[in-house]
Formats: C-alpha cells, sequence, structure tokens
C-alpha cells in the first residue's frame, strides 16, 4: 500500500500540517521533541491504533480540549492502485470517531489485516537485548500477525497456568485432593503449551531466515546472523510444528521431574511461559556481546522479515516507519535503511540531518516545534 497524503490537525505539538509524501522514501530530521515522533503516531492512529498511547486524551496539546483533532489519510492498495482510499480519524474531549471511506467503525480492530503497517521505535531493541520475556512477546506478536488465532490459543495457556500456579501457592504438605487437581492441569497446561509452541515455530523458520538475509543486507555481507528458538521443554531435542504427539509426552515428561521443585517454588518451572529466543552474529551471544549498531541491525532486520511476512501472506506490501532508526549505525548500515529499503513505502525520522548525506531518491522534511518543511532539491 502507498500513503498518498495526509493531512494533521491539532495533534500532540503538530498544530497544522499537511504532506504529500513520496511512494518511497519520506525521511523527516530535526532535534527531540519537535514532532518527527508524533507525526508517526498520526498515521499508526488512523491505522487503528497509537504505538504510544492508549489514553486519547494524550494525544490532544495541553490546553486544547476545546478544539478537535482530526486527522485525515488518504491510501491505496496495490491490488487497486487507482482507487484512492480515505480514513478519518477525528477526536473531541475523550470522543472518537474513525471513519473509513465515509463509513464510520465502531472498532478500529475491524481495520486489522487490511490496513497493516511495520513499526520500528527505540524500544524494539529489547527485543535482542531485554529480558525473556519480551523476546516471548515478540514471537506470540509475529505468530498472531500471521494467524490471529495464536493469542486465542495462548490466552488460554495462561489462564490454565495461572489456575495451576493459584493451587501451587495455596497447596499444603501432603494434600492429595491438591495434588490429583495439579496433575489434571498438567494435562491441560501440556495441550494448550505444545498449541503455543506449534503456532511460535511455525513461523520462527521464515521469520529468522528472512531476519538473517535483512541482517546480511544491511551490513552488506560482512557478518551473518543466527537465531535459535529456545524451549524449556523440548531442550535439545529437535523437534518442529508436526512433531505434536513428541512436544506433548515431552511436556508431561518435564512436569513431572520438576514436580517436587515446583512445589518448593510455588510455580511451574518448564513451559511456553518460560521460553525465549537467542540472537548470535557470526556465532557470539549478541545479547552479550553486540554492539549498539549490530544490535539496532537486528531489530530493524526482524522489522523487515515482518514486512516480508506480511507481504507473503496478503499480497500487499505494507508501510515501514522507522522512527529513529539511524543513531548509532555506521555509514554503510545507514546507507542500506535511507537508500535500499526499495519495494516499499518506508517513513524515517531522524535527529541529524548528517546522516542523509548519502540520501538518493525521496523526499526530505526539516522538523522544528510541530512544524514540516519541505527541503527542496
Amino acid at each position: 500500500m502507498i500513503i498518498k497524503s495526509l493531512s494533521v490537525r491539532n495533534f500532540r505539538n503538530i498544530a497544522s500540517a499537511d504532506f504529500i509524501f513520496d511512494p518511497k522514501v519520506n525521511i523527516f530530521t530535526g532535534n527531540n521533541a519537535q514532532g518527527k515522533t508524533n507525526l508517526c503516531e498520526a498515521i499508526s492512529v488512523c491505522f487503528g491504533k497509537s504505538f504510544r498511547s492508549t489514553r486519547p486524551a494524550e494525544l490532544i496539546p495541553f490546553g486544547s480540549a476545546e478544539k478537535q483533532t482530526a486527522i485525515e489519510l488518504s491510501f491505496t492498495f496495490d491490488s487497486m492502485p487507482d482507487k484512492e482510499n480515505v480514513i478519518r480519524y477525528e477526536q473531541k474531549g475523550s470522543r472518537c470517531r474513525l471513519k473509513f471511506n465515509d463509513i464510520e467503525l465502531k472498532e478500529a480492530e475491524k481495520l486489522y489485516g487490511a490496513l497493516r503497517y511495520v513499526l520500528f521505535i527505540p524500544e524494539d531493541l529489547y527485543i535482542v537485548k531485554g529480558d525473556p520475556s519480551v523476546r516471548r512477546d515478540y514471537v506470540d506478536f509475529v505468530a498472531n500477525m500471521i494467524n490471529r488465532v495464536h493469542n486465542v490459543k495462548l490466552y488460554e495457556y495462561n489462564k490454565a497456568l495461572k489456575q495451576k500456579n493459584n493451587i501451587l501457592i495455596n497447596m499444603e504438605p501432603g494434600d492429595k485432593s491438591a495434588a490429583l487437581m495439579l496433575e489434571s492441569w498438567n494435562d491441560t497446561i501440556a495441550k494448550f503449551g505444545v498449541n503455543v509452541m506449534c503456532g511460535r515455530i511455525r513461523h520462527f523458520g521464515s521469520l529468522s531466515a528472512l531476519a538473517a538475509r535483512f541482517y546480511g543486507q544491511i551490513n552488506g555481507g560482512a557478518e551473518q546472523l543466527t537465531m535459535r528458538y529456545e524451549s524449556t521443554v523440548m531442550g535439545e531435542t529437535p523437534f518442529t510444528a508436526e512433531d505434536v504427539e513428541l512436544m506433548y509426552d515431552t511436556y508431561k515428561r518435564r512436569l513431572t521431574e520438576t514436580y517436587e521443585r515446583e512445589l518448593k517454588m510455588k510455580y511451574t518451572l518448564v513451559g511456553a511461559h518460560r521460553d525465549d529466543v537467542s540472537f548470535a552474529i557470526d556465532g557470539m551471544n549478541a545479547k552479550d556481546f553486540a554492539s549498539q549498531g549490530q544490535i539496532r541491525s537486528i531489530a530493524v532486520a526482524l522489522k523487515l522479515a515482518e514486512a516480508q511476512m506480511i507481504r507473503d501472506k496478503s499480497g500487499d506490501l505494507p508501510v515501514i516507519i522507522l522512527d529513529d532508526v539511524l543513531s548509532e549505525l555506521d555509514a554503510v548500515r545507514r546507507s542500506f535503511i535511507i537508500n535500499h529499503i526499495d519495494e516499499h513505502q518506508v517513513f524515517i525520522t531522524s535527529c541529524n540531518l548528517a546522516d542523509t548525506d548519502k540520501f538518493e531518491n525521496g523526499q526530505i522534511w526539516n522538523v522544528s516545534g510541530g512544524r514540516f518543511e519541505l527541503k527542496e532539491g
């Protein structure tokens, strides 16, 4: 898809701004807190949800609640390039309205799937260097991006896990009734846990292969990225999404093996909720040894992999938004990002105009105080 134009009124620090975008690369440069990320957020609001805030009141400039926030975005799908679609977001106070081609939507999620975009924000660096829970959440996000049933399976698993852990917390020594309940919940957790693991690893191979390919392109082929799904259930035993029986039997066995420790620790020690993903650059663990530039490159490679997976599934190219992506990258990596993500429409923000000195084709806006000035030439 291609975003043709955008009109923003009374949104955060943007009082009024109108854009006609380049179909390829659009770069916004300026100091911190000038409005670059706000513009990216305005696009995300039209696509169904802000990536920064769940509270509508936070989107309105302070002291202007009586004014109406309005964002209008026009775009075309790749499959219908001649048909222009319009999304309009309106907000006054806490009341929000979203219209798609003049049809009012009560639920923004109805746009999900049709208007997907891929977003990089600095917090995505924690996919690589953060806690295992961040990586699990990311893999679950990708799985649900391809198949929305995954979140249902994850909800069922977490609900069963909570029930079991509550029993462990309140269980007294020698309580045979509670022990029988734990055995029953172990069976349920194994079934639901296998569903979650299958949902994750069914698409993990594509994600890891694509991320490795894009990481190599970003660094000019100088380094190799590998990713591994680390299962607390399966350990070093190879498995695929088709090995359901093997996974279930192993799951049940591992829960039995950890039973005594669970009684002491008062929580479930193995399972889909404890799994992790590891990243390695040329065989070295990225979390421990990678530079900030390498970590940022991995995160960007993951986002480009997401975009390719969306394209493979839907046939439509998602818009890519890269917020504060160029800092800590060397010239080779910056050049790839601003010049060689050439199939998608890309929106890039940067604090340093010098980062774009090798920019070849597209548009650059200078941003200051919520105002946007298109750079000539």
